[in-house]
């Protein structure tokens, strides 16, 4: 799996709405009507100061009645709020072309505002008569960059959205208490053990599983790996069994450093449970296949993985590393000896059912590599080996599912009969 910065989860990603704009551009075509008078523009300008000293809202006439205008102190204003909010919500009619341009800008002139400038555009939100879902949709995109700029603020000005609001703005709060952690871990994990203690991260399930509090406590303990790293295990240990992987496969492993990665693989084998830990490893071997297969190596030797873990991590990592191959392009037969020889170092006994598996999911994953290439690979290394694994393994797959009609006829290609007759009952 490719990791995210704290992650955001895909569905609490937001897209951004409408564009910023710049003071003289909003009276460009007033300023051009009066530009042989003096006088005229002088009173134009005194406006514009004005506006920018008091940060409150334009009277300009030229703007449509019920939209409202913020002007900071470099000069950037707003659009209507109220447009934003649609425009998120699709509901302007217009072209799409129209809205991405809008939304393009939007989040281009949000890089570029002050601290302060989003604190105010906060607070304007604050004042307006929005839908929840309106409101939390202006709020959750502009939180992010209040979140790169200041997120000890960020924290405590939303600290609230942890519990009403846990899986859109309080997820987003996991990325601040992980970049305060990195500037002040000890404010950082009192903050965090206050709302803890205050009943913020309570669990509402039956198996005491929180997602939110899984997704801060990932974030602390990506310092935590590097300055405390007893500490880091004591708090993963008071978390419950179930969740503990989940925490670590949070982090992203492939950015750690020497020492982070160590520290991370120790407490995979002290504290995640023994039935989860091939399904670490094979998750931090899905991060390193972007290295190469020596990369995954070392890692598997540095961890002294038993068989069963370097078979399942080798799984994985032919899996990620041949739907990469499939997203930029196809798969060729150059690609998949390499791969062979690779899992011949590392999981002798199951090449064949790792090869064929691995190929069904670049199949399935989209890109130009379609079913039907897939299959003659995978009648090839058939003939090769002289083994039904790879076939099995691949006919076994969702890829296989999905284009059943070809698979029934790829499954007469198996040579065992017992073995055939059980893959053509399953494709029925």
């Amino acid at each position: 799996m490719q990791r995210i910065l704290f992650p955001l989860k895909a569905t609490h990603l937001i897209p951004p709405a409408a564009a910023l704009v710049i003071v003289i551009a909003w009276n460009a075509a007033e300023l051009r009507t009066i530009a042989s008078g003096k006088k005229e523009i002088a009173v134009l300008q005194e406006k514009i100061t004005t506006v920018q000293a008091a940060g409150n809202f334009s009277t300009d006439p030229s703007i449509a009645r019920g939209t409202t205008r913020t002007a900071s102190p470099n000069g950037k204003i707003s659009r209507d709020w109220q447009q934003l909010a649609d425009f998120m919500g699709e509901s302007q009619p217009g072209s799409e072309k129209a809205r991405m341009r809008a939304i393009t800008e939007f989040q281009k002139n949000l890089t570029e505002m002050s601290r302060q400038e989003i604190i105010d555009a906060l607070d304007e939100i604050d004042g307006l008569d929005l839908t929840a879902a309106q409101r939390q949709a202006l709020e959750s995109e502009i939180i992010g960059s209040l979140i790169e700029q200041d997120p000890e603020y960020a924290l405590k000005r939303f600290a609230d959205r942890i519990v009403s609001d846990p899986d859109e703005i309080g997820s987003q709060l996991s990325a601040a208490l992980r970049d305060w952690a990195k500037k002040d871990l000890t404010a950082a994990t009192a903050w965090f053990d206050r709302q803890i203690a205050d009943g913020n991260f309570e669990s509402k399930t039956l198996d005491g599983n929180s997602d939110t509090r899984a997704s801060f406590e990932a974030a602390l303990m990506e310092s935590l790996l590097s300055s405390d790293p007893i500490a880091a295990a004591y708090r993963l240990a008071k978390m419950p069994e179930g969740q503990r992987r989940e925490i670590l496969e949070q982090l992203p492993f492939e950015a750690l450093g020497e020492t982070e990665q160590r520290n991370y693989t120790e407490l995979v084998r002290g504290l995640v449970p023994a039935d989860e830990r091939q399904g670490a490893f094979a998750n931090i071997s899905s991060q390193l296949i972007g290295e190469g297969y020596a990369a995954v190596s070392a890692f598997l030797d540095s961890a002294k993985a038993s068989p069963e873990e370097r078979a399942a991590a080798a799984g994985q990592a032919a899996q990620s590393q041949l739907e990469a191959l499939a997203r930029k392009g196809t798969v060729t037969a150059k690609d998949v000896d390499e791969l062979r020889t690779w899992l011949a170092s590392q999981a002798a006994t199951k090449i064949d059912s790792i090869t064929g598996k691995a190929i069904a999911e670049a199949a399935q994953d989209g890109g130009k590599f379609k079913f039907a290439e897939a299959s003659q690979l995978v009648l090839h290394y058939q003939k090769i080996s002289g083994s039904d694994d790879g076939l099995v393994s691949f006919l076994q797959s969702y890829a296989a599912r999905s284009n059943l009609e070809q698979a029934v006829k790829l499954a007469d290609k198996i040579v065992d009969p017992q073995r055939r007759a059980q893959i053509l009952q399953s494709l029925k």
